[in-house]
């Protein structure tokens, strides 16, 4: 009978995501709604969100501005001796002051604005997401290999064949996504194809 030799699930130390001890604690202790935590880390703009937080924090873009309103405050100085020159246009030049003096930017005022934006957008992609009972992305891998585990047949594991796992992950991914039936077939097929070529390597390495 041909048989499969069940490979332990690759594990990660939580040390690895360089999280701070407080933070896995909030987790662990649900202190933290995960669900809203997931739909945020798994939103397409999260990354870009917390690289706009990083420039914020790093006063990235804060010379530059700053670099502005010095261009802008010469150019008020200028208009300024310009009504010196000419009183008769004083009510135009005073109005060009105020208009330049107007563009002027806190050091992070548009970092914040920024953020503000961006946030609020995938606040908006996330509520909308809830609304429409849409699940978030597939379980984290152990959470995964657990279900594949406990949908194979209850036999010794020496006994557990290539087409028992396939069956597995068939039913696992037919529980976590929206494939078909053609789709879980196919799904099931290459899971049997991997298995047994795995085996087929393993045996042609021991030999």
């Amino acid at each position: 009978m041909e048989s499969l030799r069940l490979l332990h699930p690759k594990s990660y130390d939580i040390s690895e995501l360089g999280l701070s001890e407080e933070a896995v604690t909030r987790l662990i202790t649900t202190r933290i709604d995960v669900d809203i935590l997931n739909r945020l880390l798994e939103h397409e703009h999260f990354p870009k969100l917390c690289i706009m937080i990083r420039n914020y924090f790093d006063d990235t873009i804060a010379e530059g501005i700053m670099a502005r309103n010095k261009a802008i405050d010469l150019a008020v100085d200028q208009l300024t001796d310009l009504m010196t020159v000419e009183p008769s246009k004083r009510k135009e030049i005073i109005k060009d002051k105020q208009f330049l003096s107007s563009q002027r930017l806190g050091a992070n005022e548009a970092d914040i604005e920024k953020i503000k934006i961006q946030f609020m957008a995938i606040l908006r992609d996330v509520k909308s997401g809830i609304q429409r009972k849409e699940p978030i992305k597939a379980f984290a891998t152990a959470e995964a290999i657990q279900i594949i585990r406990d949908a194979l047949p209850d036999k010794p594991v020496s006994d557990i064949t290539s087409t028992d796992v396939a069956n597995a992950v068939a039913f696992y991914m037919g529980q976590t996504t929206d494939l078909n039936d053609e789709g879980l077939a196919m799904v099931q097929n290459l899971a049997k194809y991997i298995c047994d070529n795995s085996v087929s390597e393993k045996n042609s390495e021991d030999g």
